[in-house]
């Protein structure tokens, strides 16, 4: 079996020491061998797997009893998190000079599981509205969770993970368990305020603050919410939404005589996309402030726009909508979180030992984020080459101490003992 981790990386070590969790010994030796693995790991990110990267290979079972039982709270390590991010972030952003703007992204997303998996307790059906149709609704054997991001320029950083459980599962779950170990409901409105919440104390005062959001959270209460923040809000808004009275579909449709705008949105890579945008102000049923509300169409005869609403009324077309792009930092999380830190394969089962996995993915991720900023370069310009980077770095490492190994001892097997387990060679 082939081993990848000599030592722990120190730029990890570094990066997990100067969040001051507050952990034992053997608890901060844990978090950091589930990170560096988990960077590291190409295969199925299960706890064996992970521990097969060692060259003193730690127990799985200790990987396992670390998030089932250790007495540690996913909470405390999340909260050390994102006040170390948004300090940082606030940080380099100042450094080198960006404008005081600041856009906080939320979005959730679904984790697959087999279909066959019924004993994790986050797991259950979940309706996938990104791949259902009108006359074909997809429901997915997944568990739910809720990312916020905050972006600053070009400085992106993830701030909050957090797990969702229906209410159906909630009651499940519930009926096992005793009065102080019950399990509260959130909505994913209540669980986006609070996390909102928490960062509140956090940012920095005098900066002009978006949070942006699809429709499923454009809640007049989520919306009122912001806006007593001295915050605004862009989001997106499903066609049957009222304002002064009327459907906003139906408003696009008295105003497809007026002339279009046009808006190029730059994407992250430089792309450009031009849309067709017409706008209109007035009052969202139940909001009790003025909006401005945006048609945009990618094509002009295209039948169903789409359409965004911004509390600020000073902003145009072209700047909410480029600001709204950020969003897409979300679905990066998203791509990176579930294809190469394995955030869909946990085997644990409870929600807190999830919860817990959850939070060391985060953890993990944010690493990979602020590394990226500090070492963005020709040869470094998606995270997917940082992590590789960091691979790059223990082997390098591992090749290393295999050779010096070999010319010390001068036996091939014990070198092959010990850095590929190896118990004899055959002819």
């Amino acid at each position: 079996m082939l081993t990848r981790i000599v030592h722990n990386s120190p730029k990890l070590c570094t990066f997990i020491d100067l969040l001051n969790l507050g952990l034992s010994k053997p608890q901060h030796q844990h978090i950091l061998n589930l990170a560096d693995a988990l960077l590291v790991c190409e295969d199925k990110k299960t706890l064996a797997a992970l521990q097969r990267q060692f060259i003193e290979a730690p127990d799985a079972s200790n990987m396992a009893d670390f998030l089932r039982i250790s007495p540690w709270e996913a909470e405390d390590v999340r909260s050390a998190l994102r006040i170390q991010q948004v300090n940082w972030a606030v940080a380099q952003a100042e450094r080198l000079g960006l404008s005081k703007v600041m856009y906080l992204n939320l979005d959730d997303s679904l984790g697959e599981k087999d279909k066959a998996t019924r004993h994790l307790e986050p797991v259950d059906w979940f309706h996938d509205h990104s791949q259902s149709s009108k006359s074909k609704p997809v429901f997915k054997n997944a568990f739910c969770y809720l990312v916020a991001t905050m972006r600053i320029g070009k400085i992106v950083v993830t701030v909050d993970l957090r797990l969702y459980l229906r209410a159906k599962t909630v009651r499940r779950l519930n009926r096992y368990r005793q009065a102080g170990q019950r399990i509260p409901f959130r909505s994913k409105n209540s669980l986006a305020r609070n996390m909102l919440e928490v960062l509140r104390p956090l940012l920095p005062t005098g900066w002009s603050i978006y949070v942006q959001f699809d429709s499923w959270y454009a809640s007049e209460q989520l919306i009122k919410y912001v806006r007593r923040q001295d915050w605004h809000v862009t989001c997106g808004l499903k066609h049957n939404r009222k304002l002064n009275g009327r459907r906003i579909d139906q408003i696009a449709s008295a105003l497809r005589h007026r002339r279009y705008t046009h808006v190029q949105v730059t994407a992250a890579d430089g792309n450009q996309t031009t849309y067709f945008v017409r706008q209109t102000t007035g009052r969202l049923q139940k909001v009790p402030f003025d909006v401005r509300v945006f048609f945009s169409r990618r094509h002009p005869r295209e039948k169903s726009p789409a359409y965004f609403m911004s509390t600020d009324l000073t902003r145009s077309a072209q700047q909410a909508l480029q600001g709204y792009s950020g969003r897409w930092s979300c679905e990066v999380d998203n791509f990176y979180l579930k294809t190469q830190l394995g955030l869909s394969d946990f085997r644990v089962q409870s929600c807190e030992a999830v919860d817990k996995y959850m939070v060391v993915v985060l953890l993990t991720w944010a690493y990979v984020e602020q590394r990226f900023e500090l070492e963005r370069c020709a040869q470094i310009k998606t995270y997917g080459d940082l992590i590789r980077r960091h691979r790059d770095e223990h082997a390098i490492e591992w090749l290393t101490g295999a050779l010096k190994m070999m010319q010390e001892t001068g036996d091939m097997q014990q070198v092959l003992h010990r850095y590929l387990r190896l118990e004899s060679l055959s002819a």
